[in-house]
């Protein structure tokens, strides 16, 4: 199995992801947000073995299923927060 943790040529991979997203209009795509949906959604099940996987797996992601992953992330922290979560929003509205 291929270790990523803080391997340069993944990092690399990454960075030139979201430079590329970046260019395309989808500014708020960050590092780390790149970094949680290949941990946490597309390499859930089965993690890359080869480099070359790893690659593929980042060029080849695209724009709906960043979104998408990201909407779910979304929905899941909106069903595991409770009002109190909010509650600096809701007192910063009084004012």
């Amino acid at each position: 199995m291929y270790n990523i943790g803080n391997d340069q040529q993944y990092q690399l991979l990454l960075t030139l992801k979201v430079r590329q997203l970046h260019s395309n209009g989808f500014t708020g795509i960050s590092y780390d947000d790149l970094h949680h949906i290949l941990i946490n959604h597309k390499w859930k099940r089965r993690q890359p073995t080869r480099l070359s996987e790893i690659a593929d797996d980042i060029l080849h992601l695209n724009e709906d299923e960043i979104v998408r992953w990201l909407a779910v992330d979304s929905r899941v922290k909106g069903y595991s927060s409770s009002l109190d979560d909010y509650r600096h929003l809701i007192e910063k509205e009084e004012l």
